[in-house]
């Protein structure tokens, strides 16, 4: 009779607190941090054979699809290299050495070391037959630098800046059911910058799941005016179809406050984007009696997108964001919400003493808290798109940020990381300012530099 009564309540226990579990999944989106358990070693800049042979075929992945060799091929042995988990930056392992780049805090990397300016990160993931017919992605917040990435052999790209996040598409590519590998090869022989830089994957990895039909990457935007006690949301959503639906779906937006109640809603049928195509669609919502995003409250709200098909939730996107205005006068100087703020700012590199630029998030709302209690109240991100980690930090804590490009010119290379950067970037109620360019010695002063300045 006891152990009647005690498997029943174990069975009443594992019902109750599954069902959550179940109820969570609302949409067929997924966003898996891959941190853990990746294989490490340092390979060689022009040394085939010390970068483990790498290239050294007659028909290489450029030559002939999935040709990938080396570490690159899917099957090679790794056994042998080191364990570790991500981020990581290999350059503040590395001892002091006087004849090392100063900017680099003589550090033994980079492309006077041509043994330590090469690394390689391999691991294996399981992705499910459950998956097949599900958009899967790579998606990378940053490698310093010149990353070449591989999945199952295959090669996927090329990213050359050090500071911009990056997806790539490995849906073709998978073995469902079993095993998959993937593979990254870093180059940080050569510096971008004049400071400490790092080397290696030294942001986050995620693997990505969605419906065909989906919101883009970074394809939300919300804009909002303010008039008397109410706030006019915009809100515009980017849809992409990488499948053959064909028809109408539904767009449902929600905005929830910081305690996660309701304050707005919105919910409208389009047609869907062709197939391989994008849409941008817009809606407007009204909040009674915002809340703004101040330094001293900073305020958030968050989107809920949900795309429904038939009825059922296919893609939910979660977009945080706060309600505020900001104003420039030739005159007076700057204004939050109205009222005068003196800028008191500082400039600040990424990388942490000791640690490197591998940071772990905590110690990017520690340095902003920080900088908070010495009267700061604006930081400029010098000189390069941040971590996405820190700008929520100084969403949070209520600190307004100069957000700043790497490359300044009026190229595709040049505009297209300007694009990303504001793409990824533009929902974070503590910008109140994008920098296209910093200590341009060759052009500044002069018509060159006003020409690509406007």
């Amino acid at each position: 009779m006891k152990t009647n009564f005690f498997l029943r309540t174990i069975i009443c226990f594992l019902i109750l607190f599954s069902i959550p579990v179940f109820a969570q999944r609302k949409s067929d989106r997924d966003l898996i941090l891959i941190d853990k358990d990746w294989r490490f070693s340092l390979g060689h800049l022009y040394d085939t054979k010390k970068d483990f042979g790498h290239a050294e075929g007659y028909f290489s992945y450029l030559t002939k699809t999935g040709f990938a060799d080396g570490p690159a091929a899917k099957d090679f042995d790794d056994r042998a290299w080191r364990k570790l988990d991500l981020p990581h930056d290999w350059a503040v392992e590395q001892p002091f050495n006087e004849s090392a780049s100063f900017s680099h805090g003589f550090k033994a990397a980079g492309k006077n070391y041509p043994e330590k300016s090469i690394g390689w990160y391999r691991k294996k993931i399981t992705i499910s037959n459950e998956d097949l017919g599900k958009i899967i992605s790579l998606k990378f917040d940053g490698i310093f630098r010149n990353s070449k990435v591989f999945f199952n052999g295959f090669y996927l790209g090329t990213e050359e800046s050090g500071y911009n996040g990056f997806k790539y598409d490995v849906t073709a590519y998978i073995n469902y059911g079993g095993e998959n590998t993937i593979v990254v090869r870093v180059d940080a022989s050569m510096e971008e910058g004049w400071f400490y830089e790092g080397a290696g994957i030294y942001r986050h990895v995620y693997l990505q799941k969605t419906n065909p039909l989906h919101v883009a990457q970074n394809g939300t935007y919300v804009t909002s005016e303010i008039s008397n006690d109410n706030a006019f949301v915009n809100a515009e959503v980017k849809l992409e179809n990488k499948g053959h639906y064909k028809g109408n779906v539904q767009i449902s937006q929600t905005i929830l406050n910081a305690s996660g109640k309701q304050v707005a809603t919105n919910s409208e049928n389009v047609s869907a984007p062709e197939f391989y195509k994008s849409k941008t669609y817009s809606s407007k919502l009204n909040v009674k009696n915002p809340l703004l995003w101040d330094i001293g409250s900073p305020n958030l709200y968050q989107l809920i997108t949900e795309i429904k098909s038939e009825g059922k939730v296919i893609d939910e996107y979660k977009t945080s964001f706060g309600i505020r205005t900001i104003k420039f006068d030739p005159e007076n100087g700057f204004f939050l919400n109205g009222k005068h703020v003196k800028l008191k700012g500082t400039n600040n590199h990424q990388d942490h003493a000791g640690i490197g630029t591998a940071l772990p998030d905590e110690i990017q709302y520690y340095r902003i808290a920080k900088l908070k209690e010495m009267g700061s109240n604006a930081y400029r991100c010098s000189h390069h798109p941040p971590t996405p980690e820190l700008l929520d930090a100084c969403d949070k804590l209520g600190m307004l940020v100069i957000d700043e490009t790497r490359l300044m010119g009026i190229n595709d290379y040049h505009l297209n990381d300007l694009q990303r950067m504001m793409e990824r970037d533009r929902n974070h109620p503590s910008i109140f300012c994008w920098s296209v360019g910093n200590e341009e010695w060759q052009i500044e002063g002069g018509i060159t530099g006003e020409r690509i300045t406007n």
